[in-house]
């Protein structure tokens, strides 16, 4: 919700309500809420320890009191961080309309949890009381959220202002975005429903917290005699919705009326005013803010509630409070009778002041009146209690669950017109800047548009296969594809590579390139993978500040360049490598997303691209040519390389074929394997269960000595953890050109069209993976091999384009977490929000700030 629970409000109220009784039902709530005005980060910090979490403040900017809040990519990672701690999260529930709801709309999507919305107030209202301009609010508000929640449903024409029906805008788009809705009462759900509401609706009365009613609290009033005066409390925020002053000149006219006001806000010093002007002190009291506990004994002692507000609430805590203590209750919003049960309360005939006193003055001489009022409200506690709705909301919640869970029904498209476009797309970019900005989210939400989807990458047209068997059916098929797009971006530097090659030759490439990574090769490379992680390991320094990320490029790194080169007059390249491949990488992922003509304005960069491409290869060049010279096997990649020749054709590597391919071994060692080691430790890091399983594993097995590549058949679980790894941050993108026509899945898609799919989304859906966004590495185990859809696993790609480094990709990452794990136990910075950033194809941890322990 957009407010702090501890800031006064029938929402906030109603929320905490809503909690405890959840607890209480024995199931497991985390609030996120937006901040108190003015707290620091570690108020923060604490008050997440009691699941609370408190997102992050827009500019200390405060509106009626209240936090501002925006969904911004800090306050996703906290709640994507908080949902990784916490989980697994079944639903999100949102109960407000703006910047903390829109966050937790975004995550549920992102989750692909279910979204239940309670709409519970009155925007329209409230901007039209409070805003001295209230059609521009309205419209700004509207023009705001419409960034982030669709605004496309149909909205009927009423006869309302024009700031009334731009903010339904906002209450009604925030409701249709969810998968169920919840309305306290029946007017207020009819009311979404005439302004154009489509979405499954139900009427769940909010309720009284239990505990408040059961504890102690004063006595009930003793019956008043005609001469008392009539004991009045109202309740509420000090805001102009409220209509205190209203409240004040009705009793100012009734002489035998007293009143108690309780509540905080803006216009407190109106009311003082107008009590101080009306000679009013020794009838009216302001007496703040107070606990509800304290306000459930008022109310009790009191013989009536006066509620003012017209046109605003949508049910009022209040009333259901001052139900469940027997209190008559004063009122003049027809639409409220709902919620006052009938005999229990009198409304006024119009709003005014004047027509609300004379209900004042008839209950004020007619004490018989208010005992006939309390006697209609004797036995009506059970009703308004939170324990009597909770029933209702689980309902809801069940309904959400099982229709979410049931995989959506897809038809795969007959003709190119029919398939369905990705939403979003910009002028001249398409959807690029879209998948830039937020990989993971755009690719997961294309998956229930269809097994296929079209994609805009600057003019160029590609289609997105979403289902496995589609990925499978090209990735084993016979049709060809070209990577001209990738060629064209990395030219510089690898464009030469086989991963930029198609047809004949790149089957020749890949039989050339096979050898270097045979396995009685690749076993001398393990064993210097290893020897290298305990070094590096050994060296970490404990107790100061450390970022893992930073060490994880520097460890990939060198363990690559030294599997590529072991000769020892290959330091200069080793040092080339380290200065340059970083930055190289860091650019090849935007300048494949972007359009040539676009690429082509980062002159700058451009500059630098080609400068560093050149340092690189020429180095690595040199080291070539002095291989050569010397003619010996130095049982390294590069070796390899040198000396194979193709049994089919006699063919041989030139140097330029063998830089591209040492290049394009450096970027995926660099990119990918630092990528998902990082994503591992950052993952056991946030669960101390799977941390503990590991450390008691690796104790067991690596003890106190460096770790060796045949301590890893030993360590299942290490094993179940790198596999879950690769499948949470799997690439997010793998794309080709169709060489000619293309058929999939019955669908001819023409040359040149580009033809991607994206394993991170795959392996991130429901269809093919149980709770996909619940880190579990037990899913691996024998027990429960069952469970996964082999066949979706595709981090490595499928058939002709599968990874060749795959099986020593997964040893270095064992290896490295071995090291780094049966050594330390590094405790996260928690002031730091991990981010997933599209550094590569594998998206990278922004960063991962620890202090080192040693174990």
């Amino acid at each position: 919700m957009d407010y702090h629970p501890d800031t006064l409000g029938g929402v906030q109220t109603a929320v905490a309500s809503l909690c405890r009784g959840l607890e209480h039902a024995g199931h497991r709530v985390t609030l996120v809420v937006a901040p108190m005005p003015g707290a620091q980060d570690g108020a923060r910090q604490d008050r997440a320890q009691r699941e609370i979490v408190e997102l992050y403040p827009f500019g200390g900017i405060a509106v009626n009191g209240f936090a501002m809040v925006v969904p911004t990519a800090r306050n996703a990672a906290l709640i994507d961080a908080v949902f990784a701690a916490r989980g697994p999260v079944d639903l999100v529930h949102t109960h407000t309309t703006y910047g903390v709801a829109i966050a937790g709309m975004k995550a549920a999507r992102r989750h692909r949890l279910p979204l239940v919305h309670t709409a519970q107030s009155r925007d329209d209202a409230f901007i039209e009381h409070t805003s001295p301009a209230p059609y521009a609010a309205a419209l700004a508000l509207r023009a705001l959220h419409g960034r982030f929640v669709p605004h496309n449903h149909h909205m009927p024409h009423r006869a309302e202002s024009r700031a009334a029906r731009h903010a339904w805008w906002t209450v009604a788009g925030q409701a249709q975005a969810a998968d169920r809705v919840i309305a306290p009462t029946r007017h207020f759900a009819d009311a979404l429903l005439a302004h154009g509401l489509t979405k499954p609706l139900r009427v769940v009365s909010n309720g009284v917290d239990d505990a408040l009613l059961d504890g102690p609290r004063a006595t009930a009033p003793p019956t008043r005699q005609a001469n008392d005066p009539l004991r009045l409390v109202w309740c509420g925020r000090l805001s102009p919705e409220k209509r205190l002053l209203e409240a004040i000149d009705a009793v100012r006219r009734v002489e035998r009326c007293t009143l108690d006001i309780y509540g905080a806000g803006g216009l407190r010093a109106d009311a003082a005013a107008a009590i101080a002007e009306y000679g009013l002190a020794d009838r009216i009291t302001l007496h703040g803010s107070i606990t509800q506990a304290e306000w459930i004994a008022a109310a009790s002692a009191a013989d009536a509630l006066l509620f003012t507000s017209c046109g605003f609430d949508t049910q009022g805590m209040v009333l259901l409070e001052a139900v469940a203590v027997g209190l008559p209750i004063v009122y003049c919003d027809p639409d409220l009778a709902e919620s006052v049960p009938q005999g229990g309360g009198r409304r006024a005939a119009d709003p005014s002041a004047a027509a609300i006193a004379e209900i004042l003055a008839e209950l004020a001489s007619d004490p018989v009146a208010l005992a006939r009022m309390r006697e209609a409200l004797s036995g009506r506690d059970e009703s308004v209690r939170q324990s009597h709705q909770i029933g209702g909301v689980l309902a809801v919640y069940r309904d959400a669950v099982a229709t979410s869970a049931a995989p959506p029904q897809q038809v795969m498209p007959r003709t190119l017109a029919e398939v369905p476009t990705a939403p979003g797309p910009l002028p001249l970019v398409g959807h690029s800047l879209r998948a830039l900005r937020d990989a993971p989210v755009f690719v997961t939400s294309l998956s229930e548009l269809g097994p296929i989807v079209r994609i805009y990458f600057g003019s160029k047209t590609g289609y997105l296969l979403t289902t496995p068997d589609l990925v499978r059916e090209i990735g084993l098929g016979d049709a060809e594809f070209n990577r001209d797009d990738l060629r064209e971006a990395i030219e510089d530097v690898a464009g030469g590579s086989v991963n930029v090659l198609r047809g004949e030759e790149h089957k020749l490439r890949r039989r050339m390139i096979a050898p270097a990574l045979r396995q009685s090769r690749l076993a001398e490379y393990t064993a210097s993978a290893a020897e290298i992680a305990a070094v590096w390991s050994a060296g970490l320094p404990a107790g100061v500040r450390v970022n893992l990320m930073d060490e994880a490029h520097g460890l990939i790194l060198d363990t690559v360049s030294s599997t590529l080169f072991t000769a020892d007059f290959s330091d200069e390249a080793r040092r080339a490598i380290r200065d340059n491949v970083p930055w190289l990488l860091s650019q090849v992922i935007l300048r494949t997303a972007l359009p040539p003509q676009l690429r082509r304005l980062r002159v700058v960069a451009n500059l630098r691209w080609r400068r560093k491409a050149r340092h690189l290869r020429g180095v690595i060049g040199g080291v070539i040519a002095e291989y050569r010279r010397r003619d010996e096997d130095f049982n390294d990649v590069v070796s390899a390389l040198i000396r194979h020749t193709d049994a089919e054709t006699g063919a041989k590597l030139s140097d330029e074929h063998i830089i591209d391919e040492a290049i394009l071994m450096l970027a995926g060692g660099v990119g990918s394997m630092a990528s998902l080691a990082g994503w591992l430790w950052h993952e056991v890091m946030l669960r101390p269960a799977i941390a503990e399983r590991l450390y008691a594993e690796l104790d067991a097995v690596v003890g106190s000595g460096p770790v060796r590549p045949g301590h890893l058949p030993a360590l299942p679980y290490l094993k179940q953890v790198v596999a879950e790894t690769l499948r949470f941050w799997g690439p997010w993108i793998s794309a080709g050109n169709a060489h000619g026509d293309v058929t999939v899945g019955g669908l001819t898609i023409p040359n040149g069209t580009a033809v991607m799919f994206s394993p991170y989304m795959i392996q991130h859906d429901r269809r093919y993976f149980p709770a996909p966004e619940t880190f579990d590495p037990d899913r691996w185990s024998p027990e429960r091999a069952g469970e996964i859809d082999k066949k979706a696993s595709l981090s490595f790609g499928v058939g002709r384009r599968r990874c060749l480094g795959d099986h020593f990709a997964t040893l270095e990452i064992a290896l490295a977490s071995a090291a780094l794990l049966a050594r330390w136990r590094p405790t996260p910075d928690p002031g730091y929000v991990v981010r997933a950033s599209n550094r590569d194809f594998v998206l990278s941890p922004s960063a991962l700030p620890v202090t080192l322990h040693p174990r």
